[in-house]
């Protein structure tokens, strides 16, 4: 992610992402990538045959040239303006977080649900993302304290970023949320994870792509940063309310730091996670069917009252489905 265009953010946001260069992915069987490393996303495929005899390729040839009428290519799964080009999509989380505190285990539990407007328009290299946030129902329960509930009045004005064909996210506009609802909405989070990154090509059941983002964002709810290493693979068709979808698969890691100040009280923590789950993708009408992810993993989270960062246990559960209209 690039910083924000010119006038479009607050100046008091700081927003950076960072990408490398390609690397392959060669297979589940394979080491995964070092999260370190910071690779773009490559397709593979596995090499063609050599050996075709001269009569065979003749025979190719003169079909090339005589079947100008012939079918189509399939679509590339990129990213562009898609039909229709103003949707709605649904959205489900659960975050649990266990703290072990002085041989005691804590409780955090966030729910939340929403509903996201979503408007595609054509960009330079993708497309241009207006999100609005239309209903939101969000709860948190902290240990010792009475439940924290918010709902769309967080949030006002449109998370606006772009996508690269291959799905390279850029902000350029942040609504305003409440300072005290960073758990609830995250902008620089939703423009870069929402939506998967895709390899910019057509593909078969089989390939595979190595996606790495890394961001930070920094403002008046406190600094974030993540960094996600992620490998897709294409398992097959999917029908879903009688309509074919591409069914692809990922795996990765995730690194995330983050200070806020909840309920007066200020917190540091930082996790890492094993991510995996689906994506449904509609490749006829260009655009993402649903979204499911499942994390899990370890990290410390940093009280005051407490005299050394507290061992913690996480899991988070999310689900995006595109709304029928």
């Amino acid at each position: 992610m690039m910083p924000p265009t010119e006038g479009s953010a607050p100046d008091t946001r700081r927003l950076h992402c960072r990408r490398g260069p390609i690397r392959p992915s060669y297979g589940a069987s394979a080491p995964g990538p070092a999260l370190g490393d910071v690779p773009r996303r490559l397709l593979l495929r596995a090499p063609v045959p050599q050996r075709v005899r001269y009569g065979a390729a003749l025979a190719g040839v003169l079909a090339c040239v005589s079947c100008a009428t012939g079918p189509p290519a399939p679509p590339a799964l990129a990213y562009r303006v898609p039909d229709p080009s103003t949707v709605s999509y649904s959205a489900g989380d659960t975050l649990v977080v266990e703290i072990n505190a002085l041989g005691q285990t804590l409780g955090l539990r966030v729910n939340g649900t929403a509903r996201y407007d979503v408007a595609f328009a054509r960009a330079d290299d993708g497309v241009r993302v207006t999100l609005a946030v239309r209903e939101l129902a969000a709860e948190v329960t902290l240990p010792m304290a009475g439940p924290l509930r918010v709902d769309e009045d967080i949030v006002q004005g449109d998370l606006v970023f772009e996508l690269t064909r291959r799905g390279d996210a850029t902000v350029i506009e942040l609504p305003d949320v409440d300072a005290t609802a960073t758990p609830f909405f995250a902008g620089p989070t939703i423009a870069h994870s929402l939506f998967p990154g895709l390899p910019g090509g057509a593909v078969q059941p089989g390939d595979s792509w190595v996606d790495t983002v890394s961001f930070s964002d920094g403002g008046d709810s406190g600094d974030s940063s993540q960094t996600s290493v992620t490998t897709y693979t294409v398992v097959g068709e999917a029908v879903v309310d009688g309509r074919a979808l591409l069914e692809i698969a990922f795996e990765g890691t995730q690194e995330m730091q983050q200070a806020m100040a909840l309920q007066g009280a200020e917190i540091r923590q930082q996790t890492q996670l094993s991510v995996r789950g689906r994506v449904l993708w509609d490749l006829q009408r260009g655009m993402m069917f649903e979204r499911e992810t499942i994390s899990t993993g370890t990290g410390t989270v940093m009280v005051a009252v407490a005299p050394a960062p507290l061992p913690t246990r996480v899991e988070i559960r999310s689900r995006v489905r595109l709304e029928a209209r």
